[in-house]
């Protein structure tokens, strides 16, 4: 079967394996060799490595799992009719050594973004995940998190400068600006309406031992009349244009907005985000315009850097 694949070096093939597999992103088929290098099958493209294309020869197994997410030691499976999700849970349970816990995925409901989860296997929600060199504990019962973002999280901190003041308006439990803090001596204005999500983000900063975050638990509209910051992350991809004005209005000259949002595949997006500014006053530019990953057969989550000039 043709497939999308990751080509890496032979010494760096688990360790890709691993993170693709965490990225709930590997192919239903099997790895093969090229030469010097391993070719690694996956669903959709990811940024950060070497992709091709090949033909690879499909896993046999009884039961198809398909493509779960996976934060720390809980495997997360998108909720369809008919599964038998007890013995797709224990074939996960027996393939994957990290994985402690399964839960079904029923949807995320509500502002705060909260999943409708029923665990299948293991007890509790809460857990410890582990990317890029920091350690995020959260309830995901409680606190929306998407392991997905990894490579999206790394890809800000690489445009981050020591000295910068940054506004992380949807913050959660924090994988952006503890990141960002972990590698980085910034000031990080974290804030988020869910008093959970501010909870596990004072417990990360302890945990990862990092300075210059200040949590503000509240509206992001309230909490931008007071901010002006060189930097501000929109990780709210359902809403986020509902608060662009705000995030204009806290934003210094020069200023860099990382704006996320759900759109249909063929989109012209950016023409609407700079007629809001212009309506407001402000001239901005539109550096980049990305395609972060898949949401549904229609429609993709995209990424848009935005710059005040």
């Amino acid at each position: 079967m043709h497939s999308l694949c990751v080509k890496v070096p032979k010494k760096d093939a688990e360790k890709t394996r691993r993170y693709l597999a965490k990225l709930g992103v590997l192919a239903d088929m099997k790895i093969k060799k090229y030469g010097e290098y391993v070719l690694i099958p996956v669903k959709e493209r990811i940024d950060g490595f070497e992709l091709c294309e090949d033909d690879f020869e499909e896993k046999k197994r009884g039961k198809k799992i398909g493509s779960f997410d996976i934060v720390g030691d809980i495997a997360i499976l998108k909720y369809k009719e008919g599964v038998d999700y007890i013995s797709l849970a224990e074939g996960l349970i027996r393939e994957h050594k990290n994985i402690k816990k399964v839960a079904v995925d029923y949807g995320v409901s509500g502002f705060e973004r909260i999943r409708n989860l029923r665990l299948i296997i293991g007890e509790g929600f809460e857990t410890i995940h582990k990317e890029f060199g920091i350690r995020l504990k959260v309830d995901i019962s409680r606190v929306y998190f998407s392991p997905r973002l990894a490579t999206e999280r790394w890809r800000i901190l690489e445009k981050v400068k020591d000295g910068e003041i940054i506004f992380d308006m949807f913050s959660g439990c924090g994988p952006f600006s503890i990141l960002i803090a972990k590698y980085r001596r910034v000031k990080i204005f974290a804030c988020d309406i869910n008093p959970h999500a501010i909870y596990y983000l004072i417990e990360n900063i302890k945990m990862n031992k990092v300075k210059g975050i200040i949590p503000l638990l509240g509206d992001a509209r309230a909490m931008a009349t007071s901010i002006r910051a060189d930097r501000i992350i929109m990780n709210l991809p359902h809403s986020s244009f509902n608060f662009l004005d705000s995030a204009l209005k806290a934003a210094n000259k020069g200023a860099y907005i990382h704006y996320y949002e759900i759109l249909p595949r063929e989109n012209e997006k950016e023409i609407e985000i700079v007629e809001l500014a212009e309506n407001l006053g402000y001239k901005i530019e539109i550096l980049e315009k990305r395609r972060v990953h898949p949401y549904s057969p229609s429609k993709d989550m995209f990424s848009f850097l935005i710059h005040l000039i």
